[in-house]
């Protein structure tokens, strides 16, 4: 997504965390290069260093010195931020309170911490409301909605857009209305309200073409061929890609030059041109490696990975997969700490509520206890009564605050454990063992399972529920995996009543995958010949019984009294607790041993999608 925010009162786009596709392409570079830009910061500090007398002079150049070391030196720069703060406190002086909060919000957005971010640029909104400072207003409005734009609040992002651009129409500041309308666009196409966002950006594109902004016409253009890619237009979303591509070139702006060409062959990969797409995505990596965009380069690999596919090319194909997954994995931990810190502001803020409750409440307890003396003791029984009763319910809300702040860890820990990176490896390493001994059709089988297995893992990963066809195929891919490492001495068999609906019958992703990866690691493995895993459903009183049975080693054989309690496990206990409590039914985990393997009983409550 393409979002504008404001540093030291010039406007700059700036790229979104990056999900399944690439949502935008541009950057508005600074006036200035790194050079250029450290060349003026050392001249600010020299006039900061004349100039002695505490005045808005001062707070001025204490807040474009730290401007200019937004990119450079953020943590140095929060110094000049605060002298700014308490100089404009001491002259009473509100423009300069203001613009100094705004900046205090960039420096945490650029580092990263979107919490104090939103604080910063809420008290300094509210300073400009109060006081009538129409353009800081503005320039607040779109930053605020672009942190909510970064956590997918998307009414949120739009309430603060729209104010951004009501605002910049009251002033009459066209390229503030041409962000405003672009970022609006962008957020009707996460909503898939895609006849919305094209007519928020072609409103973009004229007053962009008004203005004669070549840099804004690029991006916006972008934006329209993204829309209609996901509309599924690919005609026309061809179209628009290659016009961004051909302006991109001309004012040579690498960055929406190499987005546009990789967007161009994901769209012929598509139409089936793979040759026309891997062309545009050789091009796309030369330009991407030229100016050090990694998420465009793991683009461009993985482009080149399905085109090589196509062309049975699978050797080279793994190769580009490799690549796209090395970039890939940098771009993937930006967006899991953007999700976790989501959570995390999610998690505080809740906190902060239910202590200034808990505040509230004792206060009137205080107040309450005072009043006690000077009332009759025929109402003295009603005030124990009404006593006991708020300590009841002071009790309860203890205990959903203790619930919620329990699922919001289990949410981030699940978060953080989703994907397996020994696992990640472990595949590609046997698919370039079977490569290696030239087995060309078990390589590809594998890689084609593996990539499935990923790409479905990361999608379901957003979801609370998933149907009961979508988790069987996801736990029958990952049994088809490991049995493919484990050289085919792994058997399994599925055991499902057709009193089951299995696209109705909604289940929590991948809940009983940590009890089948201990099967195969620990009981399979280690056996000598062929293993086998049974995994029969079945429901009862309301609840949906999954059991696994494996003939592995069992525990006797290895010496202990429980399986290996893993993150995964105790990640799986915590789920089903939460789920218990949430369904009011009491689900459980029982393991018994048997003479040879082990038997899992997984029994969570029923949940329907009808």
């Amino acid at each position: 997504m393409v979002k504008s925010i404001t540093f030291g009162g010039i406007h700059f786009f700036m790229p979104n965390q990056i999900k399944n596709r690439i949502l935008s392409v541009i950057f508005l570079f600074f006036l200035v290069g790194g050079f250029a830009q450290s060349k003026v910061a050392d001249s600010l500090l020299q006039l900061l260093s004349q100039h002695q007398e505490r005045d808005t002079i001062k707070v001025g150049l204490l807040v474009n010195t730290a401007w200019n070391l937004t990119h450079t030196d953020p943590n140095n720069a929060f110094a000049y931020v605060e002298e700014a703060l308490k100089i404009s406190a001491d002259l009473d002086w509100s423009k300069g309170t203001i613009s100094a909060l705004r900046q205090k919000g960039n420096l945490y957005y650029v580092m990263g911490d979107n919490l104090n971010a939103l604080d910063a640029f809420q008290e300094g909104l509210k300073i400009a409301q109060d006081e009538d400072e129409k353009i800081l207003e503005a320039s607040l409005y779109g930053n605020i909605g672009n942190i909510y734009a970064d956590f997918k609040e998307n009414e949120e992002a739009l309430e603060n857009y729209n104010a951004y651009l009501q605002t910049a129409i009251q002033l009459d500041q066209k390229p503030d209305q041409v962000r405003a309308l672009s970022n609006i666009g962008l957020i009707y196409n996460d909503m898939d309200a895609y006849a919305a966002a094209i007519s928020y950006f072609e409103k973009a594109l004229a007053l962009a073409r008004e203005e004669g902004n070549n840099y804004f016409i690029a991006a916006i253009i972008n934006n329209l061929g993204i829309a209609y890619k996901d509309k599924k237009d690919y005609t026309r979303s061809l179209e628009y890609y290659q016009q961004a591509a051909q302006i991109s070139h001309t004012i040579q702006n690498r960055y929406i030059e190499a987005s546009a060409l990789n967007s161009i062959g994901k769209v012929n990969i598509l139409l089936e041109d793979y040759e026309a797409a891997g062309s545009k995505a050789e091009e796309a990596l030369g330009i991407a490696e030229q100016v050090n965009a990694v998420e465009w380069q793991a683009d461009s690999w993985d482009i080149l990975s399905l085109v090589y596919e196509k062309q049975y090319q699978y050797q080279m194909a793994l190769y580009a997969y490799k690549k796209h997954i090395q970039l890939r994995d940098s771009v993937i931990n930006e967006e899991k700490k953007a999700e976790l810190t989501k959570k995390e502001m999610q998690f505080q803020l809740k906190r902060q509520e239910a202590e200034a409750n808990a505040t509230i409440k004792r206060q009137r307890l205080v107040k309450n206890g005072a009043l006690i003396g000077g009332i009759v003791l025929l109402l003295a029984s009603i005030i124990g009564y009404l006593l006991y009763k708020r300590r009841r319910d002071a009790i309860e809300q203890r205990k959903i605050a203790e619930f919620n702040t329990k699922v919001a860890e289990t949410e981030l820990k699940a978060l953080r454990s989703q994907m397996n990176p020994h696992f990640i490896f472990n595949a590609l390493n046997s698919i370039g063992d079977y490569i290696a001994k030239n087995d060309i059709v078990t390589a590809n089988t594998y890689l084609l399972k593996f990539a499935k297995l990923t790409r479905a893992i990361l999608e379901s990963s957003e979801k609370k529920w998933i149907s009961l066809e979508e988790d069987i195929e996801l736990i029958e891919l990952y049994i088809q995996i490991e049995a493919l490492r484990l050289k085919n001495k792994l058997n399994y068999t599925l055991h499902i009543p057709a009193d089951i609906d299995l696209e109705n019958t909604m289940v929590p992703p991948l809940l009983s995958q940590p009890f089948i990866e201990n099967s195969i690691w620990h009981g399979i493995a280690n056996k000598k010949g062929m293993g086998k895993i049974e995994i029969t459903l079945k429901k009862h009183d309301g609840m949906i019984i999954c059991v696994i049975d494996d003939d592995g080693v069992g525990r006797k054989v290895l010496n202990v009294q429980s399986p290996k309690k893993s993150m995964g496990l105790r990640i799986a206990q915590n789920r089903l607790d939460i789920i218990s409590q949430l369904k009011k039914a009491k689900g459980s985990i029982e393991i018994f041993d048997k003479e040879q393997g082990l038997r899992v009983e997984l029994k969570m409550p029923l949940e329907l999608r009808f």
